[in-house]
């Protein structure tokens, strides 16, 4: 099968379209994954908005997550050692096009140069962010030349892949609305939280994704999440 890729993206007000996290499975040729790691790299050209948060990061430098399944290594990135310049392409047009919407609908398109992707966008509320709300999306990638070959795949597994994607869109939107309705709670009947609060907002700064859901454990999730989704395509039989 051809490599298959999941990636998170979102479009920061500093930075423009970035990748804040990518998986990918290890091959023949990688059994263990070592290849798909990356070192304790600088992080000056990420903002907080953007930036993938790993636990411990400021005391190991730990900057990849890898996980086996099937004795196959999944490894989850801030940006692919290997695929650097690919995704950079994939996630440009992801959030270029016209008729991309951030409800849930999927937008599909395919090149030789990107290959087959499968996008799902999705927004949240956020007073620091322009606009008041910041957009993300994720990414299914089939790394394929063969437009045929890639097509089936996502057409054997479409109600799975896009079903997954919504799972995950909907445990963060749902912790979004939680954390949403605390600080709402919180400042409700206290005017002195309530002024602060909107002074605050007044300047726009950067937010994390963890920060947003109130899930330090975010990223991990969808690392295990990502992993068992390819895990499940490379393993599944074949129609």
């Amino acid at each position: 099968m051809a490599p298959i890729l999941l990636s998170l993206a979102h479009f920061c007000d500093k930075h423009g379209p970035k990748v804040i996290l990518v998986t990918q499975a290890g091959d023949i040729d990688d059994p263990t994954g070592d290849i798909l790691l990356v070192p304790n790299y600088p992080t000056d050209s990420y903002c907080e908005s953007c930036i993938l948060h790993f636990p411990n990061e400021d005391t190991d430098g730990v900057r990849s997550m890898r996980s086996f399944m099937s004795d196959i290594p999944y490894v989850t990135t801030q940006y692919s050692t290997i695929r650097y310049q690919l995704l950079s392409y994939i996630t440009k047009k992801a959030f270029s096009e016209e008729s991309m919407i951030y409800d849930g609908s999927p937008l599909v398109f395919f090149d030789d140069t990107r290959g087959l992707n499968l996008v799902i966008g999705f927004k949240l509320y956020d007073e620091n962010a322009r606009g008041n709300e910041r957009r993300y999306s994720f990414i299914f990638t089939v790394d394929s030349k063969d437009q045929d070959t890639a097509t089936k795949i996502l057409a054997d597994h479409w109600i799975f892949i896009t079903s997954s994607f919504n799972k995950m869109i909907d445990h963060i939107k749902f912790r979004h609305k939680q954390k949403l309705n605390q600080l709402r709670k919180d400042s409700t009947g206290n005017p002195f939280i309530s002024s602060n609060f909107l002074k605050v907002n007044k300047l726009k700064t950067a937010t994390n994704l963890l920060e947003l859901t109130n899930d330090p454990m975010l990223f991990i999730r969808i690392h295990k999440w990502n992993s068992f989704v390819i895990n499940s395509l490379i393993t599944a039989p074949r129609r």
